[in-house]
């Protein structure tokens, strides 16, 4: 299983308090019960978004983040999915969503080496979801890692041309991170998005369906 790095960093910080393994336990239940994969994964981003908006009606969290609509350094980033997520994208790119399919399968090469992907050249490392403006296709049903991260510290360490990350100071999403916790906990498999998308895709028979193939 691959937990996001600051979703594991939250659960390590309170796992020894009593309260709050039986919250991420009640949310694990809430989560499991729900038995459609783009469902569960919507139920999630619903709660994330939620923890979200409370924390951004305190003027100062508004002063302080860094993140603007226009920003996507961090969408050429290695992000994390849940197979669920995963599925969710799969069947947007499945009625109509327009990807990149060249840089998904350079991508996927990576499966979930960070390290390795930062390798790839800037231009490669876009999310497959970015439009030729470098906007987000599927911003309403974005990952649960996509709605969390928000940056405190100055925009320009976001910058990742160089293929290395800065260390950037991060917003405290604690409760966030639990629905985001609960979410990969209950996932079947976690991964790289390209890595998880290409594996769906393949499953489903989706990509033997294009004919604008650019790979």
């Amino acid at each position: 299983m691959v937990f996001p790095a600051v979703a594991a960093r939250t659960f390590e910080m309170f796992k020894e308090e009593g309260s709050f393994r039986k919250l991420i336990k009640q949310m694990v239940r809430k989560v499991s019960k729900i038995g459609s994969a783009s469902k569960r994964a919507r139920y999630v981003h619903d709660k994330i978004d939620q923890e979200v908006e409370f924390l951004f009606k305190d003027p100062a969290v508004n002063n302080l983040v860094s993140c603007k609509k226009g920003c996507n350094a961090c969408c050429h980033g290695q992000v994390s999915v849940t197979e669920d997520e995963a599925n969710l994208l799969v069947d947007l790119i499945e009625d109509g969503v327009k990807i990149d399919w060249s840089r998904l399968w350079h991508q996927a090469e990576f499966k979930n080496d960070s390290q390795a992907f930062l390798k790839l050249p800037y231009s490669l490392r876009g999310c497959i979801f970015l439009d030729e403006s470098g906007e987000c296709q599927v911003y309403e049903d974005r990952p649960s890692v996509c709605r969390t991260n928000f940056v405190v510290s100055e925009p320009q360490l976001c910058r990742i041309e160089e293929g290395s990350e800065n260390k950037v100071r991060l917003l405290n999403t604690f409760a966030a991170d639990s629905w985001v916790y609960s979410l990969f906990k209950v996932s079947k498999q976690s991964g790289s998005l390209p890595f998880l998308v290409k594996k769906l895709l393949s499953e489903r028979k989706v990509y033997s369906k294009r004919d604008d193939l650019d790979l």
